[in-house]
């Protein structure tokens, strides 16, 4: 009798450790993108899209924590942990059968970023090949210009935070920054510049520009459906745009 209790007792916490697992360990993850996801001055991590995540979790009824580190780390994460979300990927092909995609949050255009006095004449991507552009080690759009031919040695420079990019520019050791401009301002005030010292120079349309919530592909089914529907929801409700415009941003219907 005691035996039986005993194993009884056994399963019903292996199965408890299980829920508990599966609900508990959820991380949501990114990099440092005020007003996006970011660290406060309390170490707290806040955000656009980390009020979206909680809002999410909330009426999926499930518990969530929340991490900022580089993209290059975040993105190994998301590859290797079953429990990982990522905030805001861009899909590409490259990325499309890796990851769960749980639905668009935002989006973000990408631009050929110089200084306002550059004097270089570039229409097209081909003839910044000609000059040094910069971007983040690991984003997408770091494989993106590997795909257009450039290369580490000769035209591609990575770094590991965005505050790089933009104290390289500045120095002139790049000519041009691959980035999006929605976060454009902010950056350039975290290191003592204005948006008036720059040009977006080059805007590339056929970059992907929506952001997505995206999950491990090893993340429970049930949970990944939960989180799925919670995200419609809290778009349809409206809750999703009043938390944008909480951070002022304002995306087009067209996009959500």
């Amino acid at each position: 009798m005691i035996k039986v209790v005993n194993v009884c007792v056994g399963v019903w916490f292996a199965i408890i450790c299980f829920f508990t697992h599966s609900v508990h360990a959820i991380t949501f993850i990114a990099e440092d993108l005020p007003p996006y996801h970011y660290q406060n001055e309390r170490g707290e991590v806040v955000g656009a899209l980390v009020d979206i995540a909680k809002a999410v979790l909330e009426d999926a009824k499930l518990a969530g924590k929340f991490e900022i580190m580089p993209m290059a780390r975040a993105y190994h994460q998301l590859e290797t942990d079953r429990n990982t979300i990522m905030m805001s990927l861009l899909k590409n092909p490259q990325r499309e059968d890796l990851f769960h995609w749980l639905g668009d949050v935002y989006f973000a255009d990408a631009y050929l970023v110089s200084l306002q006095t550059f004097k270089g004449q570039v229409t097209t991507l081909e003839d910044a090949k000609n000059y040094r552009v910069g971007t983040i080690n690991g984003y997408s759009s770091a494989q993106y210009l590997k795909d257009k031919g450039f290369t580490d040695d000769e035209n591609l420079v990575l770094v590991s935070h965005y505050t790089q990019l933009w104290q390289m520019l500045f120095k002139r050791r790049l000519d041009f920054v691959l980035t999006n401009t929605l976060t454009l301002e902010n950056e350039l005030k975290s290191v003592g510049f204005k948006i008036s010292d720059i040009n977006k120079h080059l805007h590339l349309t056929e970059y992907p520009s929506i952001l997505y919530f995206a999950a491990n592909q090893q993340l429970d089914q049930k949970i990944t459906e939960q989180l799925m529907q919670s995200l419609n929801n809290i778009k349809t409700t409206g809750q999703h745009r009043i938390i944008l415009q909480k951070w002022q941003l304002s995306p087009p219907d067209t996009v959500l």
